[in-house]
């Protein structure tokens, strides 16, 4: 019985001891994260939502300046994060990553994502590396974009 508990617990920690390397909280652009790195903390951000929405705000922070003119400010962001397009990322289970493209200054990052219901839903998140003085040099995201799962 005791061996049970013990792997029962491993498996639940597991996946967080993955994430555990990401400091949400501090987060912001950096010319070293690479794209799946940009990804993963706004995923890792929007996993661990709460009610003042600092994982929606963490997810802002690394959206491109263009993506900003589209979707921000934050209140509007956020509003956008909780339509039923989006609202699946919020406080999801799991990510899987599926391949990354990069093709010069520009990568795609399909994501499968497990929602808190069980369901399963993709996203494609298409970044940039950033030209302006703003962020030089750092990959940030112009977009996401759902799609359908399709089950084999």
């Amino acid at each position: 019985m005791f061996k049970r508990a013990v792997l029962i617990v491993f498996l639940f920690i597991l996946p967080f001891q993955v994430w555990a390397s990401y400091d949400i909280e501090n987060a912001n652009p950096d010319p070293k994260l690479k794209p799946n790195d940009v990804v993963k903390l706004q995923l890792i951000a929007l996993q661990q939502n709460d009610d003042s929405d600092f994982g929606i705000e963490v997810t802002f922070r690394f959206a491109s300046p263009a993506n900003k003119r589209q979707t921000g400010p934050l209140k509007r962001f956020i509003r956008l994060i909780n339509n039923t397009s989006y609202r699946p990322l919020l406080n999801h289970i799991k990510a899987t990553f599926l391949e990354l493209t990069i093709e010069e200054n520009f990568a795609v990052q399909d994501v499968i994502i497990t929602t808190s219901k069980g369901n399963r839903i993709g996203y494609r998140f298409r970044l940039s590396i950033q030209k302006g003085p703003l962020y030089p040099a750092c990959w940030m995201t112009d977009s996401v974009i759902p799609f359908n799962v399709v089950e084999v």
